[in-house]
């Protein structure tokens, strides 16, 4: 009879884990699709870039095939991987699907949805969602009407984990919002969805092979949202 989760996962707790490294040591294919809704205009943005993040910001990125390389949404994306402000470590944290945080993974905290004797489902319980999506030193950094927002926004979501049998490694996760949120009276947000898959690197180590984002709201009595997905292949160990 296979092993439970709960009980893999307990085990895993009380031994020194594997964790991915802290850089990225791969360049790779992204595959990007961006839409971008404010009231009646839509724009949209989607390519295939080459991404080496051993290089310096600025030149990180390059473009294999885009429908329109000057698209806005395309150009806003683009802007992020090639800022100076992004350094290997966050580039890092986006791509591994596990992280250092996972060392103190708890397994209480966790209630097991469906277990076959390949895959597991798990939801987070109460706080724990909270803490998985939002590091304590962020936190920090905002101020009291920025947390009264996010604890705000916390209240109204819900999640799910993803995990391999028998050793537990993470095939994905998503969360939802449960409910439409205000936002200072003049702006609601009314559905948000994020969803990740992840695939093995040669390493051993899960990354991101897929992320999709999507929000939906209104502001000032005009509709806004945001799609986004992106995939990653053809990963090629850095010199």
């Amino acid at each position: 009879q296979a092993e439970d989760i709960l009980s893999i996962l307990q085990r895993q707790s009380e031994t020194s884990l594997s964790l991915p490294p802290e850089t990225v040591p791969y360049s790779y294919t992204l595959t990007v699709d961006l839409t971008e809704i404010e009231g009646d205009d839509v724009r949209s943005g989607n390519a295939v870039l080459r991404i080496d993040p051993s290089q310096p910001a600025g030149s990180r990125a390059d473009i294999l095939s885009a429908e329109d390389p000057d698209s806005p949404a395309l150009v806003d994306f683009l802007k992020e991987i090639e800022s100076p402000k992004t350094d290997m470590a966050e580039m890092a944290e986006d791509f591994w699907c596990q992280s250092s945080s996972d060392a103190d993974f708890d397994p209480s905290q966790f209630t097991v949805v469906s277990e076959t004797e390949t895959e597991a489902v798990l939801k987070p319980n109460a706080g724990t969602l909270t803490e998985m999506l939002m590091q304590s030193d962020d936190e920090d950094d905002m101020d009291k009407q920025e947390r009264k927002m996010m604890k705000k926004l916390l209240d109204r979501i819900d999640g799910e984990l993803i995990l391999s049998k028998p050793d537990a490694q993470m095939k994905g996760f998503k969360v939802n919002m449960t409910r439409s949120m205000t936002l200072m009276i003049v702006a609601k947000i009314k559905s948000m969805e994020i969803e990740q898959d992840c695939a093995s690197a040669p390493n051993g180590h899960t990354y991101t092979s897929d992320f999709r984002f999507s929000i939906r709201g209104k502001a000032l009595g005009t509709k806004f949202g945001q799609d986004m997905d992106m995939r990653i292949s053809d990963l090629t160990p850095l010199p």
